[in-house]
């Protein structure tokens, strides 16, 4: 991992306890839009594939790094909202689709499957769960390297995530992979995106939340559910 990405998720899990909703306030205002409503209605620019549940991190433009973040299940042919969240996303906000690059501090836009998670205990997800140990658990963010935008175990590489060390920190005490430039990487164009704990500051890229509200959905999700992510006006037809 490159060091700034480092100090910022360090700095996320010692953030002091002030309140979530002063930090978040930008969010709130989002908040009145159900996109469970509007997927319903068929305003999603983005097929929602095969998934079951989806997980929206909704801003309201491409340089916010505020997010609302609601979870909708499929019922018959309708959506309807489970949980709703403020949360962050990269501190640059969002790149535009296709416009992702590793280091900007952007989160990609568009919509992306979950197919596993990580952190300190299953909390009882049908995703693959990768139970992170102390030392030794690693994720490739190096353009050219073969675990680029994977997992790999030993000795984590200098421009690479240390999973062991960031989730005694805090933030990958749960997280879960959100499938962006998965499985086949396209060196340089982002790694290491994921659905982790925090939520009072911005990310390299990731979407993050406060814990509870995390395992909570994570707990939920199944192989092929959905994080879809952006501004409302890129993700919805009005």
């Amino acid at each position: 991992m490159h060091k700034w990405r480092t100090v910022m998720l360090a700095s996320l899990a010692l953030t002091s306890g002030t309140a979530l909703a002063a930090t978040l306030g930008p969010a709130a205002g989002a908040a009145a839009f159900d996109p469970c409503s509007a997927v319903s209605q068929g305003r999603l620019r983005y097929t929602p594939g095969g998934a079951t549940r989806l997980v929206f991190a909704i801003s309201s433009a491409y340089t916010s790094n505020y997010v609302t973040v609601t979870e909708c299940v499929k019922k018959g042919r309708s959506w309807t909202k489970v949980t709703e969240t403020p949360g962050r996303a990269g501190t640059n906000g969002f790149a535009r689709p296709g416009k992702k690059r590793e280091g900007d501090g952007k989160s990609p836009t568009g919509s992306f499957t979950f197919t596993e998670a990580f952190g300190v205990a299953d909390p009882g997800t049908r995703l693959h769960y990768r139970t992170l140990r102390s030392s030794g658990d690693c994720w490739g963010a190096t353009p050219g390297q073969s675990h680029y935008n994977d997992y790999y175990s030993g000795d984590c590489g200098a421009s690479d995530e240390n999973l062991s060390s960031l989730m005694a920190l805090g933030p990958y005490r749960q997280a879960a992979v959100i499938d962006y430039n998965r499985p086949r990487a396209v060196a340089g164009y982002g790694s290491a995106i994921f659905f982790h704990v925090g939520g009072r500051t911005p990310t390299a890229g990731c979407i993050s939340i406060e814990e509870t509200p995390l395992r909570g959905i994570i707990r939920s999700l199944a192989p092929g559910d959905r994080m879809i992510m952006g501004p409302s006006s890129e993700l919805f037809r009005s």
